[in-house]
């Protein structure tokens, strides 16, 4: 069993390169400072008077400065630099009242008292939400629209309804408070029986779907980051979070890629989503065109989970009209067809499913391929010492299977930044031209492209992560509904 350690992905920023987000738009400007970019971001608010008052107050305090209040491991929690013109990300907040769309107490509390059930809660309340949404993109035209809760809302959202056993997913994601974490069981919806025909409800995803038709991304967000609590993120860990994610949402590129080759490559990541009923299976795939993480969703065809296999998988024919759809999405974008396609997946190649891939490929006359399973592993490696492996150490097993840590100690933050051993990834190459050693670093890069988190040690790249989280969107969508292209929709 060969052990190797991959070094840390190199980011490029406006004015420089380095390992770590934070640093490199404190200190280097956002990778498109040169470039046409958000220097004036616009809001709009919705929410309740209170709510929407200690978010704009908070905005203001992020023009300046946050400190961080832990006293070590700084490059862990850096200092927040403020969000203005003259230094970090060089772009401002901008609005006026006419931009503050306040919801009446009276009418969310008669929504609470006079609903059945949480579900009915969670329509009316989206409900609310929308017709403000709906105002705001006619009339106003802001650049990214906050959808602010409160405790109470929070706590409902949060709480209320039947969880998942073993997961942490409830009735709303964290996803948007400044508090992301992507489940690490994502696809246990096709291994749980759970309960047929009892349609989901989840506050975030059905917001996100159904403000989707607006063509304004929205940032779901509790008024307490204001002030948060001990169990929340620090104060500039919240701001570095936030900030980030609206620049991105408002059309910037906080970060790229460094490139190690000229070659162009197209990196797509396909995983399958039950609808809301769980009685269909679908396909979501997210295509990232290139290192700035610039790319399109697609919604798949519908899949048959057959009997005695615990995995969907396409047919030959599905998976080339997926993928000659995508390719084609790429050339629209980029009038070029990349030399190279990576293709992640989190469950593994069918026959067919390579066929498929193959023959849309040779249409394209694309020569180099990988076709790369990423999962979960249950194999575990130790270091002689308390702290787990190197974020980096890659294990050979076999030619075709590896062990990467994406997560586990981090030179860069001087210790290892979670709370659990970490589950390294099993990496599998049903096929692949390109190096097994090149294919991994390649993904440890993607982890970094994550714009709702500035923290770089994610544990799945980009690819699999936005797959994921864009099946969560899209079941809420109906069949004729035009899914929006970008991620700053989903996340």
């Amino acid at each position: 069993m060969k052990v190797k350690l991959l070094e840390e992905p190199t980011l490029e920023f406006g004015l420089g390169e380095s390992i770590c987000p934070k640093r490199g738009i404190a200190g280097m400007s956002p990778y498109d400072f040169d470039n046409v970019r958000p220097e004036k971001i616009t809001l709009g608010f919705i929410g309740k008077s209170e709510s929407i008052d200690n978010i704009a107050s908070w905005l203001q305090t992020a023009k300046k400065s946050i400190k961080n209040n832990k006293q070590n491991l700084r490059n862990l929690f850096p200092d927040f630099p403020g969000f203005n013109r003259d230094l970090a990300f060089h772009s401002e907040i901008a609005y006026d009242q006419s931009y503050l769309r306040k919801l009446n107490n009276s009418d969310v509390e008669e929504i609470i008292k006079n609903s059945q059930d949480i579900d009915a809660v969670i329509e009316k309340i989206v409900h609310l939400y929308l017709t403000e949404i709906k105002f705001l993109t006619k009339n106003k035209k802001p650049d990214v629209i906050l959808c602010i809760l409160d405790d109470k809302l929070t706590s409902i959202f949060l709480t209320s309804g039947n969880k998942k056993k073993g997961s942490s997913k409830s009735i709303i994601d964290e996803a948007d408070l400044n508090e992301e974490d992507l489940s690490e069981t994502a696809d246990d919806d096709f291994y749980s029986d759970g309960e047929i025909n009892k349609k989901e409800y989840n506050f975030r995803r059905l917001l996100k779907a159904r403000a989707m038709k607006f063509g304004v991304p929205i940032q779901i967000m509790r008024d307490k980051i204001a002030n948060p609590s001990r169990d929340m993120q620090d104060p500039a860990t919240i701001a570095w979070n936030f900030f980030t994610a609206i620049y991105y949402k408002a059309s910037g590129t906080p970060w790229a890629l460094k490139k190690e080759t000229a070659d162009i490559i197209c990196y797509a990541g396909i995983s399958f989503y039950r609808s809301r009923d769980k009685q269909t299976i679908q396909t979501s795939v997210t295509q990232i065109f290139n290192e700035h993480g610039k790319g399109v969703i697609l919604r798949g065809a519908e899949v048959e989970l057959k009997k005695g296999d615990r995995e969907p998988h396409l047919s030959e024919e599905q998976a080339f009209e997926l993928m000659d759809t995508a390719l084609g999405e790429y050339y629209e974008a980029l009038k070029i067809f990349p030399q190279r396609l990576v293709i992640h997946k989190s469950s593994n190649f069918s026959q067919s499913e390579i066929d498929g891939f193959r023959r849309a490929t040779s249409k394209h006359k694309i020569n180099s391929v990988d076709l790369v399973t990423i999962m979960s592993s249950p194999l575990r490696l130790f270091r002689d010492n308390i702290y787990p492996p190197l974020r980096g150490t890659m294990c050979t097993i076999d030619t075709k299977n590896y062990i990467l840590y994406t997560r586990g100690f981090v030179n860069y933050f001087e210790t290892y930044p979670g709370s659990y051993i970490p589950d390294p990834l099993l990496i599998r190459l049903f096929s692949h031209d390109e190096s097994p050693e090149v294919i991994c670093r390649e993904i440890l890069g993607l982890t970094k492209m994550n714009w709702n988190n500035t923290q770089f040690d994610r544990k799945y790249p980009i690819t699999i992560e936005c797959s994921r989280k864009v099946g969560d969107i899209l079941k809420y969508l109906e069949p004729d509904e035009q899914p929006q292209l970008k991620y700053s929709f989903y996340m």
